[in-house]
């Protein structure tokens, strides 16, 4: 019996159609002078007994402004003895977080042939998302500060899915975290871990789609 191809591709866009954003946070650590993992290291810790995720949840569920987490984080630092350096902080720590990648091309193939495409995003605000780019790229961009909802949250990968017109079970979806891979499992999708090998996850998708 012939197993039917898949009928959406959904993808990440952090760490998938750009490189890894602990690279650019460490660089940007290291140009200031603050130990390498630091910032992200402090967030975790004050939002980890927190169910909603702390501050880092709260922007990416757009409850709060990118103004107001960047208070929070230049006060963590300041707690722990750094000293952060003046300006906003969120456009250092993601400057290197570019476009790039054998994906981007994978993804415009399975689109011209015929199969909807998607970005399913938790943002740190949305000055790094190339909207234009996108536009002409996807059909859909469920970018979570947008939407109010968060991956590993099941309900962000059902309004994806919805908003390409399939149920969940007929879409495929790339993410580099794990626990995110998994939670798209359990609504249905097929889901691949990105492990950060293009040529990998470029070929698996080929196979999926036919292309």
């Amino acid at each position: 019996m012939t197993t039917a191809r898949p009928r959406a591709l959904l993808l990440d866009y952090v760490g998938v159609l750009t490189p890894d954003v602990s690279a650019s946070c460490a660089a940007f650590e290291r140009a200031v002078g603050i130990p390498e993992g630091r910032c992200f290291d402090l967030l975790v810790t004050d939002g980890q007994d927190d169910p909603d995720g702390g501050v880092i949840g709260a922007l990416e569920r757009g409850e709060i402004a990118t103004a107001t987490f960047e208070r929070r984080l230049r006060q963590l630092l300041e707690e722990d003895g750094e000293v952060p350096p003046d300006g906003p902080l969120l456009p250092g720590l993601f400057a290197e977080v570019r476009p790039s990648g054998c994906l981007w091309e994978v993804a415009s193939q399975v689109r011209a042939a015929g199969v909807p495409t998607g970005i399913v995003s938790n943002s740190w605000g949305l000055a790094m998302y190339p909207r234009e780019e996108l536009d002409a790229r996807f059909d859909v961009q469920v970018l979570s500060g947008e939407v109010g909802l968060r991956k590993p949250d099941p309900a962000i990968f059902e309004l994806a899915a919805g908003r390409l017109g399939i149920p969940p079970s007929h879409g495929v979806f790339v993410d580099d975290h794990a626990g995110n891979v998994a939670a798209a499992r359990q609504v249905g999708m097929i889901a691949v871990h990105h492990e950060g090998d293009d040529v990998a996850t470029a070929a698996r998708l080929r196979s999926y789609f036919g292309v």
